[in-house]
């Protein structure tokens, strides 16, 4: 008895294995490499500053930085280092000599990997420009950063190395204001790198053939319409800074607390939150130390910062408490400091804590009860103390 083998068709576009041509990757890194340069003004340069700078309607001056534009990341580079598209943008990346095999330590291991050296270099435009933005003077400098790589790069796979970003900055700053104008500054480049290694593969997959699809989509009618009024976005983080809830301003002094760290008296000149604002606010305050036996020192403190956030107004049984911390100095030494001061009807009291870098307390005033001057704290109107009558 013989059986006949019948064979079952498939459908027209059934899944079935397929052979396609890809691009594998055998490698990818990312990268930034900065180098810094000194740049130097020609005699005839320094000529055109000054007399530019001669003139105050031309001032101040500021030097600027072009670095050249670079190509998106997408579509990705389809040519090898054989073929540069990147000598016309102003910038290549290139190998230079031959790669060398190397064993590398990794993943608890020892591997083969190959080392290869790359050149990125760039030409940049240097401008000195004016107020009104018209060129003083202009240069072109060149920057290159060489630098070694390990990666997975066997023989029959091309490399391929990108510049996706190049930025420059001026770290000593780049406004110039008054002649003699300086001979040479510097400049740091960044150059953001995208390294891949690849090669053409034929790959056996599971797939099946694309049908195209309905012209099926069907735009909206574009109706001309008004433009919505949009006002700048704001940065409330920055500007207008949140208001202070009060202030306290005066000149008050007395003898240290019961609780006191030190004994002696202790004066203070407060202006805090002028304008209801802690911009401008300041903070002074002068120790005398009167026991000679605890080795102590008098000092001056001045307070240099405002912590906003910890900025307190409050209502005690006996008057209006505001408090703030902050850092300053002490006698050349950084520290940090809390404050605290009571108006009420039995005078000012205060009291002053300064921190080390350590956290360590090493001042603490205890509540002094002035016996000379007063320190007034008032209430400020904020937009929380208003109320919004609805209708």
């Amino acid at each position: 008895m013989s059986h006949k083998k019948h064979n079952i068709p498939k459908a027209a576009n059934s899944l079935q294995d397929e052979c396609i041509r890809v691009q594998k990757v055998y490698d990818w890194v990312t990268d930034a490499l900065s180098v810094r340069k000194t740049v130097l003004f020609s005699r005839e340069q320094i000529r055109e500053i000054e007399e530019a700078m001669e003139d105050p309607s031309r001032r101040p001056l500021r030097i600027i930085c072009e670095p050249p534009e670079t190509p998106p990341l997408f579509p990705l580079q389809s040519s090898g280092n054989s073929d540069h598209d990147d000598d016309d943008l102003g910038f290549i990346c290139e190998q230079v000599g031959e790669k060398r095999d190397v064993t590398v330590s990794t993943n608890g291991g020892f591997v083969d990997a190959q080392l290869v050296e790359l050149l990125i270099s760039t030409d940049l435009k240097i401008l000195v420009v004016d107020r009104h933005g018209c060129v003083v003077t202009k240069s072109n400098v060149n920057a290159s950063v060489f630098e070694s790589f390990v990666l997975c790069f066997p023989d029959g796979t091309d490399l391929f190395c990108k510049v996706s970003k190049i930025f420059c900055r001026i770290p000593s700053g780049t406004v110039l204001l008054n002649t003699p104008a300086p001979e040479s500054f510097d400049i740091e480049i960044t150059f953001c790198l995208d390294i891949q290694v690849e090669a053409e593969v034929k790959l056996e997959v599971l797939a099946k053939f694309c049908s195209p699809r309905d012209n099926d989509l069907i735009a909206p009618d574009v109706i001309d319409q008004c433009p919505k009024v949009e006002f700048p976005e704001q940065c409330p983080d920055i500007f207008p800074r949140p208001n202070c809830d009060c202030s306290a301003e005066g000149e008050a002094s007395g003898d240290t607390g019961s609780d006191a760290t030190e004994s002696g008296r202790l004066a203070v000149l407060v202006d805090i939150c002028p304008d209801c604002s802690l911009v401008d606010s300041s903070l002074r305050a002068s120790f005398r130390d009167t026991d000679n036996d605890d080795g102590s020192d008098s000092f001056n403190f001045t307070a240099d910062t405002f912590d906003q956030g910890s900025l307190c107004c409050e209502d005690t049984k006996d008057g209006l408490k505001l408090i703030i911390s902050g850092e300053g100095m002490v006698d050349g030494r950084r520290v940090d400091y809390n404050f605290a001061v009571v108006d009420g009807n039995s005078g000012t009291q205060f009291q002053l804590q300064l921190i080390n870098h350590k956290g360590k307390t090493i001042f603490d005033s205890g509540v002094v009860h002035a016996d000379e001057g007063e320190v007034s704290v008032e209430d400020c109107v904020t937009f929380e103390d208003i109320k919004i009558k609805r209708p």
